[in-house]
C-alpha cells in the first residue's frame, strides 16, 4: 500500500489486489450494517441497490467484523427487548453499530447540522451510497496503472466513508480517546507470540485494520493539504 499522490483526475494510491479486495470487504460489511436496519432511498442515479434489509444478513454481517454472535439469528434485526434470548446479543451489536454511524446528537457541530438537516432514512442512505462508491473504486480501480483514485470533488465523499469504517472498529476495540488509539496502533505493532490465543488474534486483526485504514486516510488528508503527494 503506497500513500495517495496527485494526479490530473485527484489523488491516486497504489494497492496490492489483496489490499483492495481486503478493503472493499471491510466497506461493504459497514454498508451492510446500514442496510440491514430496513430499505434504503431510492437515488436519482438509479438506487441504492439495496431492496430493504432482507439482503444484509446480520449474524454473517457481524462475524465477517469479528463480533461475538449466537449460532443462529434473523434476517432481519429487532432492535427491541422482546427479540429472543439467543438472538437478543446479536441485536444489541447492530443497534450499537448504528448508533455510531448514525448519531442523534453530537458535541461537534458540523455533525449535528448534518444529523439535523436530514431524517435518519436520508443520513443511512448517504452512507451506505458513500461506502458502496468507495467499493466499486477498490475493486475495479479508474486511476493511472491500475491506482485507486479520488476524484476531485468527491474527497470529501471518500474521508467521510472510510472514518465510518474506521469508527465502527474503533467501537468493536474500545478505542475511546487518543490513549486508547495509541494502545491498538501498539498492539498492531508487536511482535506476534507463538502461542498467542484465538481471541488476541482477532483483536489484532482489527488493530491492524484500523492502523491501515488511519494511515490510509491521513495519507489522503496530507497531500490535501500540502496538495501533493509523498517524496
Amino acid at each position: 500500500m503506497r500513500g495517495f499522490e496527485t494526479a490530473e483526475r485527484g489523488w491516486q494510491s497504489r494497492l496490492s489486489i489483496w489490499e483492495r479486495e481486503y478493503l472493499a470487504g471491510l466497506f461493504e460489511q459497514v454498508g451492510a450494517v446500514l442496510a440491514a436496519e430496513g430499505p434504503l432511498e431510492t437515488t436519482a442515479v438509479g438506487g441504492t441497490g439495496q431492496e430493504g434489509g432482507s439482503s444484509a444478513d446480520d449474524e454473517a454481517v457481524l462475524a465477517a467484523l469479528d463480533f461475538d454472535t449466537p449460532p443462529h439469528g434473523p434476517a432481519t434485526p429487532v432492535l427491541d427487548g422482546d427479540a429472543p434470548p439467543e438472538t437478543r446479543h446479536l441485536h444489541v451489536d447492530i443497534a450499537t453499530l448504528l448508533e455510531v454511524l448514525l448519531p442523534e446528537a453530537s458535541e461537534d457541530p458540523e455533525v449535528a447540522v448534518e444529523v439535523s438537516a436530514m431524517n435518519r432514512q436520508r443520513l443511512r442512505t448517504l452512507k451506505h451510497s458513500r461506502l458502496a462508491d468507495v467499493v466499486s473504486e477498490l475493486l475495479e480501480p479508474t486511476g493511472t496503472d491500475g491506482e485507486v483514485l479520488v476524484r476531485r470533488g468527491g474527497e470529501g465523499e471518500w474521508l467521510a466513508a472510510v472514518n465510518d469504517v474506521r469508527l465502527v472498529i474503533a467501537q468493536r476495540l474500545g478505542i475511546e480517546d487518543a490513549d486508547g488509539a495509541q494502545d491498538i496502533q501498539d498492539l498492531a505493532w508487536q511482535p506476534v507470540p507463538d502461542d498467542e490465543a484465538d481471541e488476541a488474534r482477532r483483536r489484532r486483526s482489527l488493530a491492524m485494520s484500523y492502523d491501515m485504514l488511519t494511515w490510509w486516510q491521513e495519507s489522503l488528508l496530507a497531500v490535501l493539504l500540502v496538495g501533493e503527494g509523498p517524496a
